[in-house]
């Protein structure tokens, strides 16, 4: 916005700037004015006028940029007047279209006791606004931009019904947040009930997101919980379309990265899980032709090392006849050939 298309002036627009700040062209020039064309007695004069109607101007189509923008560039005495004025209004703006943006933009620039008087105001609500569409926006920047320890209320209404939450379209979101943001002592309970559900939650749409956030986050504990189970149900998990993201998961966090070394005697169990043991067949090539587990397949040769390259090399190797018959099977051929090269050039 460069404010050579706004033909308004401040003599016009502040004698009607709640009105204005309701149309699109008045809505513009007052972001422009706060923006590119800061004057600290404008936006003074901006502030004292929409004061009194903040949270009105919050929840409208236009209105609302106006709020943020004063919000972004107000003084921190003018943010905690403006706060005030949401009082009583703030679940009805976590929760609206636009007044979703607003209370968004506070937890961002608001100071710490200014934020936690805000957000008392749902803590009585918190699984209502994060079923919401707009609503569990809000609760993820409550997670993502206050302390830790002021984020309790969040924490305790969504241990009541985890299992519930975490395949939620919205409360997946907020658990990732939570275990992004949080140390796991606070998430104790929490973790705790999803590793119970781990069966069921990594076989669903929304959930599954839930336990490969546990396989990054999570305790060491938790992360072999997962690998036990996805160990224990591997092939059934490899051909789900949902859940073969989640096996996917446990060889990359297991091969790779900061516990690579304390889950190594996971990770071989979960190796000779796809391999098999000497006599039987590999339940790997019972993988190769499915339309999901071929994608597991690949992954596995991608993160293989050692011994189990050489024994997937072979295993794969002497079903080339086999896999030349299928695109799944020519593409892990083309993976297996990757690897190979990729090792050659090392």
């Amino acid at each position: 916005m460069d404010g050579s298309d706004i033909r308004l002036t401040m003599e016009e627009v502040l004698p009607r700037l709640v009105e204005a700040a309701k149309e699109q062209e008045g809505s513009r020039f007052l972001q422009w004015k706060l923006t590119k064309d800061l004057k600290e007695a404008e936006r003074d004069k901006i502030f004292e006028l929409a004061l009194p109607a903040t949270a009105t101007l919050g929840n409208d189509v236009f209105g609302n940029f106006v709020v943020q923008k004063l919000m972004e560039k107000g003084t921190e005495e003018q943010r905690s007047r403006m706060a005030e004025q949401m009082k009583g209004h703030v679940y009805e703006l976590a929760t609206h279209k636009y007044g979703c943006r607003v209370v968004q933009k506070m937890l961002e620039v608001l100071p710490r006791d200014a934020k936690i008087d805000l957000t008392a105001e749902l803590a009585s609500d918190v699984v209502d606004c994060i079923e919401n569409m707009h609503g569990n926006h809000v609760i993820q920047k409550v997670v993502e931009n206050m302390a830790p320890n002021d984020v309790d209320f969040v924490i305790h209404a969504l241990s009541k019904d985890t299992e519930q939450m975490a395949s939620h379209m919205y409360g997946c979101r907020i658990i990732q947040r939570l275990l992004e943001n949080c140390d796991n002592d606070r998430l104790a309970e929490l973790l705790d009930q999803i590793l119970r559900a781990v069966r069921t939650l990594a076989r669903d749409k929304h959930g599954n997101y839930v336990v490969q956030c546990v396989l990054e986050h999570g305790r060491e504990s938790d992360k072999r919980k997962v690998l036990e189970v996805v160990r224990d149900n591997l092939l059934d998990f490899a051909k789900n379309k949902v859940s073969s993201n989640v096996v996917e998961k446990c060889f990359k966090v297991s091969t790779v990265g900061d516990n690579a070394e304390t889950l190594s005697g996971d990770r071989a169990g979960l190796m000779r899980a796809a391999l098999g043991r000497e006599g039987e067949k590999a339940p790997i090539l019972q993988l190769v032709h499915d339309k999901f587990g071929n994608y597991t397949v690949q992954c596995i040769i991608a993160h293989s090392r050692g011994d189990d390259w050489a024994e997937l090399c072979r295993l794969l190797t002497a079903a080339e006849s086999d896999l030349k018959s299928s695109p799944t099977g020519r593409h892990i051929l083309s993976a297996l050939q990757k690897k190979k090269d990729e090792a050659g050039n090392a």
